[in-house]
């Protein structure tokens, strides 16, 4: 009996071993394609990510841009040098537009803070001066 063990574990062995290697050869490449598939998701995820970071930043530096020619504007609203170009690449435009009254004027500032390409942040304040004194 253990002759007849022996022949019949030969004779199957290499067909077994056929279709388990190609078993594995076929779940190696199912694998193989999943793996590609998750890192070029993973990677296109990294790409958005620094791309809206950098978007981020730029409008953090446009935001604190802005807000230092609305603390000009408050200083001084008739001022002509709140407007200014070349700070980190972004520009500010203030238009002015005062409005008189008989007790004073109201000057209203729309600032924008643009790069080269588009705007980026708009704001919008006021202030009141008083011609009674």
């Amino acid at each position: 009996m253990s002759t007849r063990a022996a022949h019949t574990s030969e004779h199957r062995s290499p067909r077994r071993t056929r279709r388990g290697s190609r078993a594995f050869i076929v779940e190696a490449l199912v694998l193989f394609v999943f793996l590609v598939i998750t890192l070029a998701i993973v990677s296109q995820l990294f790409f958005a990510s620094a791309n809206q970071a950098q978007k981020s930043l730029e409008l953090e530096r446009a935001i604190t841009v802005a807000a230092n020619a609305a603390e000009r504007f408050s200083a001084n609203p008739t001022s002509a040098e709140i407007s200014e170009a070349g700070q980190d690449g972004l520009s500010v435009r203030c238009a002015i537009t005062p409005q008189f009254t008989t007790s004073g004027t109201l000057y209203e500032a729309t600032i924008t803070v643009s790069n080269e390409y588009e705007d980026i942040y708009t704001l919008t304040t006021a202030r009141y001066v008083s011609e009674v004194r």
